[in-house]
């Protein structure tokens, strides 16, 4: 049987002869790109076998192992930039959020009490757990783990001690007083982010994130469902929990705190994201009319998620809306003041799937459109994440196309802000017309063809445009272009099937609120340019940032937090685009810029 070494790493394993060498790297549990679940469709999935009869540059999925070999894993996730912070609000973020969550819900969800529990006296029949509610509150609820050692711990300390509550329910009991925490995950299709947060005062010690494991099997939460459906194998489920796992252990090291201090997590993501978390087949979402199997929130022992945390602690998996608009929505709604939406307000949620509300008051309307991976780089030929050597924006200065890379690395790849811009810039050169075609360069301006006609191309049949004079540098097709207007037509319509849902136009609305990674880095002015955001929107857009995970950490502190996200869910009016009649339509009327 061949076996296979990483470059780099001080690690083997040994495959059956055939195996193909995406499936090798996915059992040694490294990260790869594979935006189309390894079906040889994106080509993203490159290695660089440094041995044997065929070595060079190979697509992962297409390359069976026949012989021992040495591979280098490329480093796409290196300096990736995900985005671990909520609204930019010109103060100090955590003092605004720490106000909010003061203001909404007066009640923290940890406590510790400090108590005395005198000893039944002699000729009444009280039990330990009787005296102990006697000095706490009638309704605390005790675990018969927690019972099971109570009277002992009682005479230890002297009938005195510092007990641990999450809401009414009784953790522990501890000599002294001493800092409890708390942790909040936001599980994305591409990057995880985990807080830890002090339960009592509610900061923010330390935060850790990580790309997503499961990329390895998908870039979209579609090409994910179908593995695990087909396949049956649970990895996607070991993959996130591991992941979480190992964002609590980072946490705790950074803080310099005992995981068993951690004493309670709640946890957002999208619909399927929680499906794969919580081990329940996404298999419905599938098919339609494309339902969840799970909706309600779930209240679990945090060790039957495989979270190392406090042994008598719980973890919540926020409630989902309905169909693909998940518990990251609702985690995002919960984030938000009422006075945020007192006015006609629109919430955009850009990603591999886009979530959208159009809300005023208590009155919600929510949608999911298949937006597609294009705005996190999938599908577009040099497209990548956020990372270090992405083109994150291009623009135009006297007539000159300029782009800046993260990091100022060489151009890379492509990520979602650079593409939206760049097809901007090509649009006011003329290089695209407004149907999305790349115009033959004799139809181009005097200007733009002494400039840029050395860089309009072909790649593999394909018409392309060269960012940089490198010809075998960074560069758009008209396929890309394509896949743009697809994923931006179907925010749109789903914007304007919003609108019409509620009786207004999209002139009516006053607010625009982007969350999510996507669209904090996004530039509103290229949004609207290409019609992604209607136009007349563009001086009341403004950035929330990780929105969903500030609903989490709300959650994870409040008491009531929980009860208000599933008011928030099960009172937010869902949209089966599919099912209107006039969506088609509407979709195609966007596809031009």
């Amino acid at each position: 049987m061949p076996v296979i070494s990483f470059y780099g790493h001080q690690i083997t394993i040994t495959v059956a002869k055939g195996t193909l060498l995406i499936d090798a790297v996915r059992a040694a549990s490294f990260p790869i790109d594979a935006p189309c679940g390894g079906h040889g469709k994106c080509g993203k999935c490159k290695v660089s076998v440094l041995n044997g009869k065929l070595p060079g540059i190979h697509p992962a999925c297409s390359f069976p192992v026949t012989e021992d070999l040495t591979i280098r894993l490329p480093g796409a996730s290196e300096g990736s930039r995900i985005l671990e912070t909520g609204r930019d609000s010109g103060t100090d973020p955590e003092t605004v959020f720490l106000d909010g969550m003061k203001k909404r819900f007066r009640e923290p969800l940890i406590r510790t009490v400090n108590a005395r529990i005198p000893a039944c006296p002699i000729g009444e029949a009280l039990s330990e757990c009787q005296c102990v509610r006697q000095a706490l509150g009638t309704q605390t609820e005790i675990p018969l783990s927690v019972a099971a050692s109570l009277h002992r711990r009682l005479e230890e300390f002297g009938r005195r001690g510092n007990f641990v509550l999450c809401g009414d329910r009784l953790l522990s009991i501890r000599r002294e007083d001493a800092p409890v925490y708390v942790l909040a995950f936001d599980i994305g299709t591409t990057t995880v982010v985990s807080y830890l947060l002090n339960g009592k005062t509610g900061r923010q010690v330390s935060v850790s994130s990580v790309l997503n494991p499961q990329t390895a099997y998908g870039g979209d939460v579609i090409s994910r469902s179908e593995y695990d459906v087909s396949h049956g194998d649970g990895k996607l489920t070991a993959r996130i929990r591991a992941a979480l796992r190992s964002l609590t252990e980072e946490n705790c090291e950074k803080a310099g705190i005992a995981s068993e201090d951690i004493c309670f997590a709640a946890i957002v993501g999208n619909t399927c994201m929680q499906h794969l978390y919580l081990g329940v087949s996404p298999e419905s979402l599938l098919c339609a009319p494309y339902t969840a199997t799970v909706d309600e929130l779930q209240l679990l022992p945090a060790a039957s998620l495989g979270l190392p945390i406090h042994p008598e602690a719980q973890a919540a998996v926020f409630p989902s809306v309905a169909g693909f608009v998940g518990g990251d929505t609702v985690g995002v709604l919960l984030s938000l003041e009422e006075s945020a939406l007192r006015e006609l307000t629109l919430i955009l949620d850009i990603g591999t799937n886009g979530e959208l509300v159009l809300a005023k008051g208590d009155v919600r309307y929510t949608c999911s459109t298949s937006a597609g991976p294009a705005f996190e780089g999938a599908r577009i030929r040099c497209g990548m994440r956020g990372a270090a050597g992405a083109v994150d924006r291009a623009f135009l200065e006297n007539g000159e196309l300029h782009i800046t890379t993260i990091g100022g690395l060489p151009p890379a790849g492509i990520c979602g802000s650079g593409l939206i811009d760049l097809i901007c810039c090509l649009l006011e050169l003329k290089i695209l017309s407004p149907r999305g075609r790349m115009n033959p360069s004799s139809k181009w301006p005097e200007h733009t063809a002494a400039l840029y006609g050395h860089r309009f191309t072909k790649k593999d049949g394909i018409t392309a445009f060269l960012l940089t004079d490198d010809p075998d540098g960074v560069f758009l097709t008209q396929k890309d272009v394509r896949e743009v207007q697809l994923a931006k037509s179907a925010i749109a319509a789903g914007i304007e099937s919003l609108c019409e849902a509620m009786g207004v136009s999209p002139s009516d609305i006053r607010s625009v609120l982007l969350a999510g990674a996507f669209g904090n880095y996004l530039s509103p002015k290229s949004a609207c340019r290409i019609g992604l955001i209607p136009p007349v929107l563009l001086d009341r857009i403004q950035g929330i940032g990780n929105a969903a995970g500030e609903g989490a950490k709300l959650a994870a502190l409040a008491c009531g937090a929980l009860e208000a996200a599933e008011r928030l869910a099960r009172d937010t009016r869902f949209l089966e685009l599919a099912t209107l009649p006039g969506f088609q339509d509407a979709y195609l009327s966007h596809l031009n810029f």
